[in-house]
């Protein structure tokens, strides 16, 4: 039983395609017993005091999560399913988006905004296919469990999340006097002889090895919606015509931030830095190696 009484949700980013890795990664059984990521995910937040989760995915998803997810958690602990269409658009935005050019959702802040009918309470957001650790979802309960209106992210040490493989995209993090002051998506992340480097703005530069990135751990307030409706109309009206081009839940939150600063209001993003390693799987080559390291990080628990 949880011994947390009050409410929080974890919503689950779930819909993603995993074009890099070459299949479901949100299906792929990479723990020990044969567990997904999701299912090692789910456990920790139960653990932690979480009491309701809710998994945005596509339709075909439903029936293959469902029998990989049957008779694994108490009926204390509720798992609700939410679709991310490509059609589910702010009001505002509807004029300005052009559907019938449109090959994929619109990205991880779409994916949020997917689960609005669905959260009313504080919530935690991460992706499926992600390990983060039990350390990870205790800190989001601590961080959501404060009465004010902040946010947080549970950050990682940039070291920690890179791949053997190829190049991968982060979040790299400004923090200030533990705040999130800026949040900006790198591409093609690599270690090589000339040190830890990253596309920017279309350039090459490098990253400090210190880094804390963003690895979609996040804790918001219910506030974040109507954030989420504001930045993504704007982004709509800007790409809507465009058939790939994503919002990312990274831009939304850069957005308040700046808005915050900007009128020196005291909300802000806390970060707390994981204590444990993350682990995900970008691609085929990664399994090996993943599954191995959650072998070690489950027996440790």
């Amino acid at each position: 039983m949880n011994s947390c009484k009050q409410q929080l949700t974890l919503v689950i980013l779930a819909a993603g395609l995993g074009s890099r890795f070459g299949g479901d990664k949100q299906l792929a059984e990479l723990g020990p017993n044969g567990e997904t990521m999701l299912e090692l995910s789910l456990k920790s937040a139960y653990k932690a005091g979480f009491t309701k989760a809710v998994l945005v995915i596509r339709p075909e998803l439903a029936p293959l999560l469902d029998k990989a997810l049957q008779d694994k958690f108490d009926d204390d602990f509720k798992i609700e399913y939410c679709l991310q269409s490509i059609d589910d658009l702010p009001e505002a935005a509807r004029a300005h988006a052009d559907l019938t050019q449109r090959q994929k959702p619109w990205g991880t802040a779409h994916a949020l905004w997917s689960a609005r009918h669905h959260v009313n309470e504080p919530m935690a957001v991460i992706n499926a296919d992600d390990f983060y650790g039990d350390s990870a979802f205790s800190l989001l309960v601590q961080g959501l469990s404060v009465a004010n209106d902040d946010w947080m992210m549970v950050g990682y040490p940039i070291g920690l999340t890179l791949s053997e493989n190829g190049g991968v995209n982060r979040g790299v993090c400004q923090v200030v006097d533990g705040k999130l002051v800026d949040v900006a998506e790198w591409l093609e992340i690599r270690q090589d002889a000339s040190g830890l480097t990253g596309v920017l703005n279309e350039e090459r530069s490098t990253i400090d090895d210190n880094a804390v990135v963003s690895m979609t751990c996040w804790g918001f307030k219910a506030d974040i919606f109507t954030v989420i409706e504001q930045e993504f109309c704007e982004f709509i009206k800007l790409n809507g015509k465009q058939a790939k081009t994503e919002c990312y839940l990274p831009s939304v939150v850069q957005a308040r931030i700046d808005k915050s600063l900007q009128s020196k209001s005291s909300w802000g993003v806390n970060v707390s830095v994981a204590q444990e390693s993350w682990y995900g799987v970008t691609y085929p080559e990664d399994v090996q190696w993943v599954k191995l390291k959650l072998q070690q990080a489950v027996n440790a628990r």
